[in-house]
């Protein structure tokens, strides 16, 4: 009896250690307003490391529905670059000029000698993660950090906007790359 006892015991122990605990509610009410966001924007900045050195910019994003700006800028306007994302198809923009890019591309390498993943910077930047496999740590009903695709992501502050609330701070890292980007200005289309 004791010997069936143990093993009862040892089998719900495990039992309850691989079954994950439930979202709380906070997060599924957030998670739902903010994933509802279709048309967006923000001003900020981001600081970027590499195993080559660091950089800075302005950044600048707007997103409307699948598609989306994200515009970067150097101190005092050297270096701009817009990327466009339209009807899933990539350009970057220029000096005035507009080149398609092939999916393939890595347009961020390419103009800045950093790479950050486009598919997923929508859903990161309002505090989501995309959809696909992903490690997630919540508090008070927000992501603290995820890990996704590779990287590790932290939520270190987030700020009130309009009825929700969405990162003010976020740090990046992925192996030799590693970031933050500060959000602020927020605007939300009804």
């Amino acid at each position: 009896m004791r010997v069936a006892s143990c093993f009862l015991l040892i089998s719900l122990l495990s039992g309850c250690a691989s079954t994950p605990a439930p979202e709380s509610l906070d997060w599924v009410q957030h998670r739902d307003t903010v994933s509802a966001l279709q048309d967006w924007a923000f001003t900020g900045r981001i600081a970027i490391r590499t195993a080559q050195g660091g950089d800075t910019a302005s950044l600048r994003w707007q997103q409307q529905r699948d598609d989306f700006t994200m515009t970067l800028s150097g101190p005092m306007g050297l270096k701009q670059a817009t990327l466009l994302r339209e009807n899933g198809d990539l350009s970057l923009m220029r000096d005035g000029e507009r080149k398609p890019l092939a999916r393939e591309d890595d347009p961020l390498h390419a103009e800045f000698g950093w790479q950050l993943p486009l598919d997923y910077l929508p859903w990161w930047l309002r505090g989501l993660p995309a959809p696909g496999p992903a490690r997630q740590e919540l508090a008070e009903g927000r992501l603290t950090r995820l890990e996704q695709a590779g990287w590790r992501i932290e939520y270190a502050g987030y700020q009130g906007v309009e009825n929700t609330t969405l990162p003010r701070v976020i740090r990046f890292q992925r192996a030799e790359v590693s970031g933050k980007i500060l959000l602020k200005n927020w605007t939300l289309a009804p």
